[in-house]
């Protein structure tokens, strides 16, 4: 009984921070404040075929005449968007970024070399994955704020048929200062064949990556946990609310709930990416208790979506959506079809 009456403190008191803090997030220090974030970087391949992935259509002789050209603009366009991240808050960007749509590591040296983003000096976690498109969640990092302690990936089992594969969960752990973190990055299968009859497989995917979780929070009950990605179904869909727990308010957390800040930004009307004149917000960034109720270091201060003007289509009957690389197979030479998702935190001292 003294346990949860301490609990439900520590939330309260937790609830009236963020309040507080929400309305006065500016520019800080690196010291002060940190932003993680989310980007699906939409379809990043090189130019070259990959015999062992479904690639050709990034190939120059593709349908998608990827030439060399194209492929440095999409990097160039990319490290930009990268750049511009969470700078309201720390003149460092984004010090953790989760990201998917990758073919490989190569991909991912030319996007942290290209100029927007060479001084930030990211390091670099990528793990080749089972898909089929060979598209895989990667993480980069800037050393000066996160310790790497290990990388693993975890496979999704969709069923019976094993040619039907879909991209591992990446799970990256180490330190934000004396913070034991594990972040979680995902890309759960798509909604193709419609939301209904592919609903399972984002439940399976849902079910591994709380199993993962509950793992590691078992071992080591302090750690903070963040579960990312593209997840394909909104902050209110079944895989998240069931499957991963999550509220929309620190204030309701129970034990082994999840905080999923994502969510009333999506009842807002907000989202990542948009389809037939409707909004969704499969870009998520979701965290445990742990953010909350520690008694001192990294908390939850506010969250993010990553849609400044210059990243929107300015034309046509897309106006306003996601300025994206392709359009109805039309090379337009944006950024992504998603908007990035992030979060900011900041120290909380005893």
């Amino acid at each position: 009984m003294l346990d949860h009456f301490m609990k439900s403190l520590c939330l309260f008191f937790s609830l009236v921070y963020l309040s507080s803090s929400a309305q006065r997030i500016e520019k800080r220090s690196p010291s002060e404040a940190l932003v993680i974030g989310f980007y699906n970087l939409e379809n990043l391949y090189d130019t070259l075929n990959d015999v062992w992935k479904n690639d050709e259509d990034f190939t120059p002789e593709g349908v998608n005449k990827w030439t060399g050209e194209r492929y440095r603009e999409k990097i160039r366009h990319l490290a930009e968007a990268i750049a511009a991240i969470g700078l309201e808050a720390s003149p460092t960007g984004v010090s953790l970024l989760g990201m998917c749509e990758v073919e490989n590591k190569s991909v991912v040296e030319d996007l942290v070399s290209a100029p927007a983003l060479r001084n930030r000096q990211y390091a670099i976690v990528h793990l080749e994955g089972p898909d089929a498109r060979g598209v895989d969640p990667s993480f980069i990092y800037q050393p000066s704020c996160f310790k790497l302690k290990k990388a693993v990936s975890y496979p999704v089992k969709l069923g019976m048929d094993t040619t039907h594969k879909t991209r591992d969960i990446l799970v990256v752990s180490g330190w934000i200062g004396n913070d034991a973190v594990a972040i979680l990055v995902n890309h759960w299968p798509s909604r193709r064949g419609g939301e209904l009859r592919s609903r399972e497989s984002r439940n399976k995917a849902a079910r591994v990556a709380r199993r993962i979780a509950d793992s590691i929070t078992g071992a080591e009950p302090l750690c903070r946990v963040v579960i990312m990605g593209d997840l394909n179904d909104d902050p209110v869909n079944e895989c998240v609310r069931h499957y991963i727990r999550t509220v929309s308010s620190p204030a309701q957390m129970k034990s082994g709930e999840y905080y999923n800040p994502m969510e009333k930004l999506y009842l807002r009307g907000i989202g990542t990416l948009a389809y037939k004149d409707s909004w969704n917000l499969f870009d998520q960034i979701i965290l445990n208790e742990a953010w909350f109720t520690a008694p001192e270091g990294w908390r939850f201060a506010a969250v993010r979506i990553h849609n400044k003007t210059w990243l929107r289509t300015d034309f046509g009957s897309f106006k306003g959506y996601p300025f994206r690389s392709y359009s109805g197979g039309i090379y337009t030479g944006g950024y992504s079809d998603h908007f990035a998702s992030y979060i900011i935190l900041q120290k909380n001292k005893p």
